[in-house]
């Protein structure tokens, strides 16, 4: 059996401690080599050999819930809200306002009972199982609070005593019924970016089978497929264009919302939207093969990760509720010793044990690391796991390759020089047709600029390519000779018209390319890998970040000169292999900086590996990119400071909920040892306190990175 990966989605998780207790036991279970509980979105992330049933079976003896999809608390305890309210705001007024009735005890003993032991049975019952397995945790606290209230005033009632807190135990468990409606319907918005990923696919396709449309279910879908795709609908897998024009809504995959034009052989992507045109495509990749399924599984691994900063909140919640309890004991015992009556020592205990809240320290990191890595993805950002969300903002240098990241990685004409006779057209159509045949970059590039100018290209003989030098072709009647100027010299070729010109552009870091025709020169090409659109902008980004941008290249000096200059890089190292470069950044890690690595994700996989924090260049086509932490799809270099700098805000929301859960509960529960706060205040408080950290925490959603503004949230 091999290493697999298992997500549970569990129900009844309220607490740091019960996502703390649920990763313990699986963690006991054979074959278990990892996992993770994530309180924000209620789910385990088990890796390992263990079978389901096992982990399933670990999860309900705790007295947990497997669900299908996320947790229904994340939906409603709306039903359960509506009795509480209904049946205690008589008892509420009957207790505020003191009307005294026949039978106004009895009355409100009836209420409470429903409200405590019906709408709050879900405590008890959870404080009860956590007593067989003697362990404690939220739903412990809240049952002992309210069940501490009810019972007092129903022994008041029987014997006879004049002090009732019917109102009391009733409050406690709407208001944290009213809590926690609250806080499952925030928590549903954090997991908001995946589930629209998720439902971002259509259900049906329309395939092209045997000269027919016939519609069928996405699922069904298989390699080779030819499928039509209508203005306004999802594309329903990856595939390349067949017929038609169109363009595309890639916001989904990019975060960019201009439209894409899209031709045949164009490649398209699933959960695509088509704007305008109609056209067929042949299916390359279906259901979990896909770009968007790839996307969703990322971003699902990353939200159910945990960050180094969480380990701190993890440690104190798993010790908070056996200490409160402790508190909560001494704090009667301390009333009751130093003389005061017993109602007042009950009350003072009840709001320590209500006031308390872990889940607000438990929901800290996670919501914000869950929102913040669903909105990178919005962003066109996928993040491997949350240990890259937060060392993204310790970077202090950041490294960039330079073929492939900064520039495109494909050379482009950038001057055409014509000694001939031939009008500049004649000429470079004959050059651009005789190299048709060959597979070389620069031939590539010289058949792209003449495409560009709508040159047309003629049928060519006698092809010959010379390894490392250039080609020999027949094209129109006349013998071409197209190469280096080494290739010239040694046909016997005189280069002297050409050589004057082709000084000028090497000393702006270009390569060169002649043509000769019958044995005399004729022509040059100048070409370069020029800088991405958004390159320079880029660096000035992560400058005004206050981040050190440096260049490593295996290029000459002079081209690595010209571009680190056209794009702003002041600091640069050229001639470097692939363990240099990984030296470089060893050396910097030595001086203790904090290092990234922006790649290509091919070439550059030795370094991104050697690096704090890489950052993948990505494509529709190799967006899985096993050796960096942060893939930026599409291959946009801007976004690398989008990710700083989504980074450093993520990191900042994190450090206030986890400020907040601190000094919430420092602060409370001393408040309400000394009887400063009633029970009911107390639980009102501990209810909006956890709702208070995923409200901030939701904040991320509307979040757009504004690099040069970022330093303000280091």
């Amino acid at each position: 059996m091999g290493r697999n990966q298992e997500v549970l989605h569990i129900g009844g998780m309220h607490c740091a401690s019960c996502a703390q207790r649920i990763e313990n036991a699986l963690r006991q279970i054979e074959g278990v080599e990892e996992t993770v509980v994530n309180l924000a979105t209620g789910e385990a992330v088990v890796q390992g050999r263990a079978r389901r049933e096992d982990l399933e079976s670990a999860v309900s003896r705790l007295g947990y819930t497997i669900e299908k999809g996320y947790p229904k608390a994340f939906t409603s305890h709306r039903s359960r809200l509506i009795l509480s309210v209904l049946l205690t705001i008589p008892v509420f007024l009957i207790s505020m306002l003191m009307l005294m009735f026949p039978y106004s005890d009895y009355l409100q003993l009836l209420l409470a009972t429903v409200v405590v032991l019906g709408a709050g049975s879900e405590f008890f019952l959870g404080a009860a199982r956590q007593l067989k397995l003697l362990r404690a945790n939220m739903d412990t606290l809240i049952a002992m609070g309210s069940g501490a209230a009810y019972t007092y005033s129903l022994l008041g009632i029987l014997y006879g005593g004049k002090d009732l807190y019917f109102e009391t135990a009733c409050m406690i468990i709407t208001l944290i019924l009213l809590g926690r409606h609250l806080e499952s319907k925030a928590r549903a918005k954090t997991t908001e970016a995946v589930e629209k990923l998720m439902a971002s696919t259509p259900q049906k396709a329309r395939c092209l089978r045997d000269g027919k449309e016939v519609e069928v279910l996405v699922a069904e879908l298989v390699q080779g497929e030819r499928v039509r795709v209508r203005p306004g609908e999802k594309i329903p897998a990856d595939g390349v264009v067949l017929e038609g024009r169109t363009t595309l809504n890639e916001s989904l995959l990019t975060g960019e919302s201009m439209p894409i034009r899209k031709g045949p052989g164009d490649e398209v992507q699933a959960g695509t939207i088509n704007n305008e045109g109609s056209f067929i495509f042949e299916t390359r990749r279906v259901g979990e093969d896909t770009v968007l399924a790839h996307i969703v599984r990322l971003v699902r691994e990353a939200q159910s990760s945990k960050a180094p900063i969480e380990n701190l909140a993890n440690m104190v919640s798993g010790i908070f509720v056996p200490v409160v309890l402790l508190i909560a004991v001494l704090t009667a015992s301390i009333w009751l010793f130093t003389g005061h009556p017993f109602a007042m020592a009950l009350s003072a205990s009840i709001a320590v044990l209500l006031i308390a809240c872990p889940c607000a320290l438990g929901l800290a990191t996670p919501t914000a690391v869950t929102v913040g890595v669903g909105r990178a993805a919005e962003l066109g950002i996928l993040i491997r796991d949350a240990q890259s969300l937060e060392q993204a903002c310790k970077i202090e240098t950041l490294f960039f390759d330079k073929t492939g990241t900064i520039t495109k990685g494909e050379p482009t004409i950038t001057d055409f020089y014509n000694v001939s006779q031939l009008p500049d057209e004649e000429i470079l159509s004959l050059i651009a047709s005789c190299e048709r045949p060959s597979e070389h970059p620069f031939a590539r590039a010289i058949l792209g600029y003449a495409a560009q100018r709508q040159i047309p290209l003629r049928d060519v003989e006698d092809f010959e390519s010379i390894t490392g030098e250039g080609i020999k072709v027949t094209c129109n009647g006349q013998r071409f000779t197209i190469g280096g100027e080494r290739m010239l010299i040694e046909n016997n070729i005189d280069a002297s018209p050409l050589l004057n010109k082709a000084r000028e552009i090497k000393k702006e870091a270009k390569a060169v390319v002649y043509a000769a025709m019958d044995g005399k020169a004729v022509s040059l090409l100048a070409l370069q890998d020029i800088p991405r659109e958004r390159a320079k902008q880029a660096v000035e980004e992560i400058r005004s970040l206050e981040i050190e941008p440096v260049m490593l290249t295996g290029d000459h000096e002079e081209t690595a000169e010209a571009i680190a200059r056209d794009v702003g890089i002041k600091r640069f190292m050229a001639q470097l292999n692939p363990e240099e470069k990984v030296a470089q950044l060893r050396y910097e890690r030595g001086r203790g900086k904090r290092v990234g690595m922006v790649g290509d994700g091919i070439n550059d996989a030795p370094a991104l590996a050697a690096a704090d924090v890489s950052f993948a260049i990505g494509t529709g086509t190799d967006i899985a990119m096993e050796a960096s932490q942060i893939t930026l799809v599409k291959g946009d270099i801007k976004k690398v400071a989008e990710a700083v700098a989504l980074s450093r805000r993520t990191m900042s929301i994190i450090k206030q909920n986890l400020f907040w859960a601190f000094s919430y509960n420092i602060v409370a529960i001393p408040l309400a040892a000394l009887s400063l706060l009633s029970p009911m205040i107390a639980a009102g408080f501990m209810a909006f306190s956890s709702i208070l950290v995923v409200s901030n925490s939701l904040r991320l959603k509307r979040y757009y990175p504004v690099p040069l503004d970022a330093q303000r949230f280091k």
